[in-house]
């Protein structure tokens, strides 16, 4: 009889004691798990390039006045311009001539020479690194431009906030780099980022208002700044097509009345 009282009170505890010993072995084993082997953080999309939308159409603004361009560095490769120069959307084109205090685009001569040979309206672009002096950003992008005519206003692309640097010293360097670039052409440049990185670092800035935007947004409808600043080019796709170039490329369109005759020399 003791036996089997014995018997029957393993039975009816033994199933709550391993689903206790099974809960704690998991909670121990999540713990070790989230010490060695955290969720991954999100890949960061490479410089010059924004979130592609789902089905984003390529659209064809130009109305034969340059109300479109590209932007092209050398992730573009090896380019027809001759087939290039007549697509509708081929009203100009920003080329990036360099990057930070050293870095040179290894394809801007031959875009260069190859899209004044086809007679496109020409620009350069510089990718402006907030951890690089502004001294050293502006002569590695006048060694490129050197003895180079340029029929449109230079771009610096603003895309990334170094880790380290704090917005003091971003502005800063940005401004002094702005101000030298200036002087050197005669003219003040545009300066191009993205919707989202304008409302939080040029909404409430001094570049704000003097001098003009480009501003990138992959999106069916026109970038919204805040405080409904005015802008003079969208960038509204880059996964776009062209006439001479295998893979995507950057289209932007002149906007709120803006034309191409505000950014030529």
């Amino acid at each position: 009889m003791r036996t089997r009282i014995l018997l029957l009170l393993l039975l009816t505890f033994l199933p709550i004691l391993s689903s206790a010993k099974d809960k704690k072995k998991k909670e121990k084993v999540t713990e070790v798990y989230g010490l060695v082997s955290p969720d991954p953080m999100p890949q960061r999309p490479r410089p010059e390039h924004h979130n592609k939308p789902l089905d984003q159409p390529l659209m064809i603004y130009d109305d034969g006045k340059g109300t479109c361009g590209f932007d092209m560095s050398h992730y573009q490769g090896r380019v027809d311009w001759d087939a290039l120069a007549t697509d509708p959307n081929a009203g100009f084109v920003y080329l990036k001539a360099s990057e930070g205090s050293s870095l040179k685009d290894n394809m801007y001569a031959t875009y260069y020479s190859e899209a004044r040979r086809v007679g496109l309206k020409v620009g350069s672009y510089h990718f402006f690194r907030p951890n690089c002096t502004a001294r050293e950003q502006f002569e590695n992008f006048r060694s490129v431009l050197r003895g180079r005519h340029q029929d449109l206003i230079p771009i610096i692309d603003v895309e990334v906030q170094s880790k380290g640097v704090s917005m003091y010293l971003f502005q800063e360097r940005l401004a002094e780099l702005l101000q030298l670039v200036e002087r050197e052409v005669g003219r003040k440049p545009m300066i191009y980022t993205g919707q989202k990185f304008y409302n939080r670092h040029f909404s409430n800035s001094r570049f704000r208002g003097n001098y003009p935007f480009m501003i990138a947004c992959y999106s069916f409808e026109e970038p919204v700044l805040y405080n409904n600043d005015d802008f003079l080019i969208w960038q509204f796709t880059g996964y776009g097509k062209a006439k001479g170039v295998r893979g995507h490329i950057d289209i932007s369109r002149f906007v709120r009345g803006h034309k191409l005759r505000e950014i030529m020399f």
